[in-house]
């Protein structure tokens, strides 16, 4: 008997239900006022996991772009009329991703929820794969492939993956090559879909004024066709010390070069929570360091070595960890060195306790005003689940983080051979 179970949080004043469906189907619905309902439907298949995979004991190895692909195809469906366009008929804005490790299915509406919910559901249950629909299919990946390769923005991005990581699956385009994307086929999409498009590898968050039993009866009116079994292993990624080239450039038009520093942390853990302590603790830590109200920002922008386009964060999953610092001007070398030498200066000088708790605070603002929105609310439960999370706990993690987790962090990382410069320049 599927039964929800009720997780609360009497800090925050917020609870959501939780429901291990018997197909394996990991189901979430967090009421909310709100006139927007909002409903992520993600499998646990990004492109790192198109190779190693153990599905049923024997390894897997598929196209690279397949994960791409198959969330392309999907929305294909035999009596021709696509997913988009029967959500759209529903007054549901629709939408797909497919990122490193997951892929993700959501739309979001004001009325007509529950058909939307079946609709979802079901045409990602009911695959729809022909010779013909899959070769006019490559047509628009492969065109897609081309206009994202000719974005400075992304190629700065994805060489400093490739500078970090080096050449391999850690750093390789999510969409594919044109050779693989070319070379797969309906028999092959139809294969991995049988292997990663399980219930039991699968999460369904839903946010909004909804009923947790109108959800369950949504989905049990759609899910009997989706393939049942174990969820696949995942593969686990070697992690070498210091970065594969600690400099990487393009020349493509650009007003103004365009660059990213990234810093390579240590392995992640294979424990969940220790990820999401050390997660914390690092995001912490940038906005301590990294901040626009902090000083490297201020003698970087006034000194007149970037523009205002300057962003930074930690990024961290079960596979990789690293931060990466955004920003444009004419040396990117000279911002580089201040970097160090403004981190080289923290680490002598100490973390004062006065800023932890003005950037812990910044944190935990930022954590509880994700709850004003069901769109944040919703994709924060999927990423943290997909993660081995949860999204009540990641506030006790937050709240558990101490200014000696911090300077931890501080004295572990930045070694000179974890940095990485991607530019890109003006052709």
């Amino acid at each position: 008997m599927n039964k929800f179970e009720l997780f609360s949080d009497a800090r925050l004043g917020e609870r959501y239900y939780y429901l291990r469906h018997e197909s394996g189907l990991d189901i979430y619905v967090f009421p909310k006022e709100s006139r927007q309902r909002v409903a992520l439907l993600g499998v646990n298949l990004g492109s790192l996991y198109e190779e190693g995979a153990q599905v049923d004991g024997v390894r897997r190895d598929f196209s690279a772009g397949i994960a791409h692909f198959l969330e392309h195809k999907l929305f294909s469906s035999e009596d021709g009329v696509d997913a988009f366009e029967r959500l759209a008929s529903l007054g549901a804005d629709a939408n797909a991703y497919t990122s490193t490790n997951k892929t993700v299915y959501y739309f979001n509406c004001t009325d007509h929820f529950y058909e939307a919910l079946k609709c979802l559901v079901g045409f990602v249950s009911e695959p729809y794969f022909t010779k013909e629909n899959v070769e006019s299919e490559k047509g628009i990946i492969i065109q897609e492939m081309r206009m994202y390769l000719d974005s400075p923005y992304e190629a700065v991005s994805q060489n400093l993956l490739r500078a970090l990581y080096g050449e391999g699956k850690l750093s390789a385009d999510v969409i594919g090559t044109e050779e693989t994307v070319r070379g797969i086929s309906e028999g092959e999409l139809y294969s991995c879909y049988k292997a990663f498009y399980r219930p039991s590898n699968m999460v369904l968050a839903v946010c909004g004024d909804v009923s947790a039993d109108e959800v369950l009866s949504a989905v049990e009116k759609s899910i009997p066709a989706l393939e049942r079994g174990d969820a696949p292993m995942l593969p686990v990624y070697e992690y070498g010390a210091g970065v594969s080239m600690p400099y990487i450039e393009r020349l493509m038009p650009v007003a103004c070069p365009i660059f990213e520093i990234g810093i390579k942390d240590r392995a992640p853990s294979a424990d969940a929570d220790e990820r999401f302590l050390r997660d914390a603790a690092m995001t912490v830590l940038d906005e301590i360091i990294f901040s626009r109200a902090g000083e490297l920002y201020t003698e970087l922008f006034e000194s007149g070595y970037i523009n205002e386009s300057y962003s930074y964060g930690y990024t961290v999953t079960r596979d990789a960890a690293f931060h990466s610092i955004y920003a444009e001007g004419e040396n990117p070398h000279a911002v580089l060195d201040i970097v160090k030498r403004h981190i080289a200066r923290i680490k002598r000088e100490g973390i004062c306790e006065r800023d932890f708790v003005r950037c812990k605070r910044v944190m935990m603002a930022e954590y509880i005003r994700d709850f004003d929105s069901p769109e944040d609310i919703a994709n924060s439960l999927m990423n943290l689940v997909i993660e081995g999370g949860s999204l009540f706990g990641y506030r006790e993690i937050i709240e558990k983080v101490t200014i000696e987790d911090v300077r931890r962090c501080l004295e572990t990382s930045f070694a000179e051979e974890s940095f990485a410069l991607s530019v890109i320049k003006n052709a």
